[in-house]
C-alpha cells in the first residue's frame, strides 16, 4: 500500500541523504494504517519534490518521550539533540492531547531506489 505524508524541509533532506531512518509520527488513524512493507510518499512541503520510502519497521509506543528514549539520535538525524530539544519540536506539530490519545510512532524506513 502507497501512503502520503508532508514533511518539512529539512527533515525530507535528511531522508533523502539518507541520514534520517526513522521518522517520527504520531500514531493516530492514518499512522496506523502504516504496515511493514508499505511505501510512503514524502512530499517535501516546500518545494513539492517526493521520495518514496518503504517501511522497514513500526514501533508504537505510549508517548514521544518513551519513542525517544528508546531510538538512536543518529537514527533520526538528531546528534547532540537533548530530551528537552525533542519534545519541544516534537510539541510545534503535534499537541500533547493527541499525543495522549494516539500516543507515538517511530517508523524505521529505507529509500526505494
Amino acid at each position: 500500500m502507497l501512503h502520503k505524508m508532508g514533511l518539512y524541509e529539512e527533515p525530507f533532506q535528511s531522508i533523502v541523504a539518507g541520514k534520517k531512518v526513522i521518522e517520527i509520527r504520531l500514531n493516530d488513524e492514518k499512522r496506523q494504517a502504516v504496515q511493514v512493507d508499505d511505501l510512503i510518499e514524502f512530499t517535501n512541503l516546500s518545494t513539492d519534490e517526493q521520495v518514496i520510502v518503504r517501511v522497514l519497521e513500526r514501533q508504537a509506543f505510549n508517548d514521544f518521550q518513551s519513542l525517544y528514549e528508546n531510538v538512536s539520535l543518529e537514527q533520526i538525524d538528531c546528534i547532540g539533540w537533548s530530551m528537552n530539544d525533542l519534545l519541544k519540536a516534537t510539541y510545534t506539530i503535534y499537541s500533547r492531547e493527541s499525543e495522549k490519545q494516539f500516543g507515538a510512532l517511530a517508523l524505521t524506513i529505507e529509500r526505494n531506489l
